[in-house]
């Protein structure tokens, strides 16, 4: 017997302590195993119920009598209960364990919170009872049957009615009530002192009714019993009074607003001025795109205080209490500002995203926890129709018309259906992700056509660079672009390569000309005449990803030069990818595009790459977006223009029969704007040039940091040095991996 009381006492301690250790390595796979089903099970009451159990086994194992005494094992067993029970009541979420969980879902509906107390207190009480006096004995109470079966009846009706009165008053089953909440009907009674009448209900017409319930019922209302009658007396006075002021409520308390202050603050900061047309350029008229239906949409309040009203009984089944202060509604979603109870914890509203998508039957749902500045949640919730966003409606608005700048491009319209413009040379450069299917094309589309709306091709030059040969060919041919619509991607390399010379050249005659930017330069040239401005150039690339795979290095090289210095110059990137994974949104290349644009991505993680936050993987597509604008620090989300494919063809119709476009052929040549093709004499070398040739051919070394330390000379310098030795012949152009062979 001593072997067996040291064996489980052994046991006991090995499980209690898998227990707290559970997840390091002391305790291997098996405890680690037993410490996960206990906590799993019993929620933080795991870390004592081998303590509390194991006092009553080892009584069983020392004193023979206690097997025999169903008192003890019942004592103990109702003890063990009413602490699962306990912690259940008082804890929330897994910390309850499954156990006690299940024991509280079950109870709850039918008897009510305070139901839930009382059936706690009674089990402890009859545990203590029975662990205390082993010979408790029912005989002691002189009960005659009936008056036992009137006492246990009367007790079952007063929590029958307790469960209703409770479930009346707040309506949904699964919500928590406050303390003071379960008080007030007390305090109530206490105060007014009602005089005690009976109340007979009326019987429900479509609630099919059995004998038994009915004689029920009968009894209940014909009982002389003060405390039922008062009891149903306060259930119907607060009834009536509780519905009249949640309907009050619900209308006074919300506010509907038609335009959201922080949009608004970021759109007075965009230039205003008077935009200059072109003198021997016709622009596009706004006749080539379809105009939008003439619609008079309004607020519906009503539906608007029925979707309040789900969404709080939804957040009330999980157990989240609060109330909605704000609404607003737009295009594709309507937001509901949400605030929450003071004890009700952010996170907890956040791991509810995807049940509250399926408890309210919505595609997907976005939670914006906190809106920055504010104490409020936001909960983005689609529409049940969606409005189709038209491209003429942002171009035909005094925002956009009035926009000084001439890189403007229209985003498309807010969560409110306002307006939603920025201008490219504030941001300086763009990053666009977004699965297939999530609006990106649609979106690039839209900023493309606002340039060619505001800008003829003396002004603009475009660089499309389209690798997968689909979404830029339609704009073949028109005058504004300053080479083909670049597909291959070798020639994207050089042609990114080539438009860093192109930036270094322009700082060069800015300085000459001692000017700070491309506006200076141009105001200084047109005023003396002494040389042709600079046009603006927009590089637009649609897939990233398929770049990095041909040339990795050298189009991050190229990318982070063109990001970091090529603002002042007029020269911009729009780069776009659909997996913007680390290994083609590198770090240095989101170092140095601080402008974010997600459409709909495929994971959380995506959005955390391309964002540094989540909620990209929560869109609906079709457009639908999220936008860090320049200056500000939260997301603002944007739902893009649409445009029809034949729109697009009739305005590059009309640009191309005004003028051919003047190619430069020269983008696409490995080197082929820093040196000309020729003679040794033609090119400007370097004079480290002759050095740094020996270094190659004698060390076979070709990478441009293994010159740099060799030279002891900055990057930048070893990387022209490097291109000198290609274009000279010494150097093969790179393979897909980036490295050069030495010719």
């Amino acid at each position: 017997m001593k072997i067996t009381i040291i064996i489980t006492a052994i046991l006991f301690i090995y499980a209690a302590f898998s227990t707290i250790f559970h997840e390091t390595a002391l305790v291997g796979d098996i405890g680690k195993t037993i410490g996960d089903t206990n906590l799993y099970l019993f929620g933080y009451l795991a870390y004592i119920n081998f303590f509390v159990l194991f006092y009553p086994l080892f009584k069983l194992y020392s004193d023979p009598r206690v097997r025999k005494n169903i008192d003890f094992y019942l004592g103990w067993i109702l003890f063990f209960i009413s602490l699962i029970l306990f912690s259940a009541l008082v804890l929330e979420g897994q910390d309850r364990g499954f156990i006690g969980t299940q024991i509280v879902e079950f109870l709850y509906p039918l008897i009510g919170k305070a139901g839930l107390w009382l059936f706690w207190l009674m089990i402890m009480a009859l545990s203590l009872v029975f662990i205390i006096d082993d010979e408790f004995d029912f005989s002691r109470f002189k009960m005659k049957r009936s008056e036992v079966s009137f006492s246990f009846a009367w007790i079952g009706s007063m929590f029958s009615i307790l469960g209703r009165v409770l479930k009346k008053i707040f309506k949904n089953p699964f919500a928590s009530p406050s303390l003071e909440d379960e008080m007030m009907p007390v305090m109530d009674v206490a105060e007014e002192k009602p005089k005690r009448t009976r109340v007979k209900r009326q019987p429900d017409t479509k609630k099919v009714v059995t004998k038994t319930e009915s004689e029920t019922v009968h009894a209940l209302d014909e009982s002389d019993d003060p405390v039922l009658n008062e009891i149903l007396e306060l259930e119907h006075e607060m009834e009536t009074s509780l519905s009249t002021e949640k309907t009050a409520a619900g209308k006074s308390h919300v506010e509907i607003i038609n335009e959201l202050e922080e949009n608004s603050k970021l759109m007075e900061q965009i230039d205003k001025g008077k935009v200059v047309k072109p003198k021997n350029f016709k622009l596009p008229k706004l006749d080539f795109l379809q105009k939008a239906p003439k619609t008079t949409k309004k607020v519906n309040e009503a539906e608007i205080d029925r979707k309040i009203e789900e969404l709080l009984a939804k957040l009330q089944q999980f157990n989240v209490d609060g109330d909605v202060v704000r609404t607003y509604s737009g295009p594709l979603v309507t937001t509901f500002e949400f605030k929450p109870a003071p004890n009700v914890k952010v996170s907890k509203i956040l791991n509810l995203q995807d049940d509250l998508a399926m408890a309210l039957s919505a595609e997907t749902i976005r939670i914006q926890a906190p809106i920055p500045g504010r104490d409020v949640v936001g909960i983005e919730i689609p529409n049940e129709t969606v409005d189709t966003i038209y491209l003429r409606e942002i171009l035909e608005s005094d925002l956009f018309k009035n926009s000084s700048s001439p890189l403007t491009v229209a985003l498309g319209k807010d969560i409110v259906g306002k307006p939603f413009i920025t201008d490219i040379k504030k941001l300086p450069h763009l990053l666009i992700a977004g699965t297939t299917g999530s609006g990106k094309s649609v979106g690039i589309n839209a900023m493309i056509l606002s340039l060619l709306y505001r800008n003829d091709p003396d002004q603009l030059k475009l660089m499309l660079i389209d690798p997968k040969m689909l979404e830029f060919s339609i704009y073949n041919d028109i005058p504004h672009l300053i080479t083909p619509v670049i597909t291959e991607p070798k020639k994207a390399i050089a042609a990114l390569a080539n438009m860093v010379t192109e930036m270094e050249r322009r700082y060069k005659l800015m300085a000459e000309n001692r000017t700070k930017n491309i506006d200076n330069y141009n105001e200084k040239v047109k005023a003396d005449g002494s040389a042709e401005p600079f046009p603006f150039i927009v590089i637009v690339i649609d897939e990233l990803a398929d770049l990095m795979m041909n040339g990795g290095k050298e189009v991050e090289y190229s990318i982070a030069r063109l990001a970091q210095m090529a603002r002042a110059s007029g020269i911009h990137l729009i780069v776009a990818t659909q997996r913007p994974s680390v290994d083609v949104v590198t770090g240095l290349i989101k170092a140095n595009l601080p402008s974010r644009l997600s459409y709909r991505v495929g994971q959380r993680i995506d959005s955390k790459v391309i964002l540094d936050a989540m909620g990209a993987e929560s869109l609906l597509g079709r457009g639908d977006g999220l936008f860090t604008p320049p200056g500000a620090t939260g997301l603002v989300r944007l739902h893009a223009p649409w445009n029809k494919e034949e729109e697009i063809e009739e305005i590059v119709e009309f640009l191309k029969a005004q003028r051919e476009p003047e190619y430069d052929e020269s983008y696409l040549v490995a080197g082929g704007v820093s040196v000309s093709e020729g003679e040794e004499g033609d090119i400007d070398l370097d004079p480290l040039y002759e050095e740094a040739k020996s270094v190659v051919l004698t060390d076979k070394k070709t990478s441009i940091s293994y010159l740099q330390r060799k030279l002891q000379i900055g990057y930048n310098r070893s990387a022209n040095i490097i291109e000198q030795l290609e274009a000279m012949g010494v150097l093969s152009a790179p393979n897909a991996k980036g490295n050069r062979e030495i010719v």
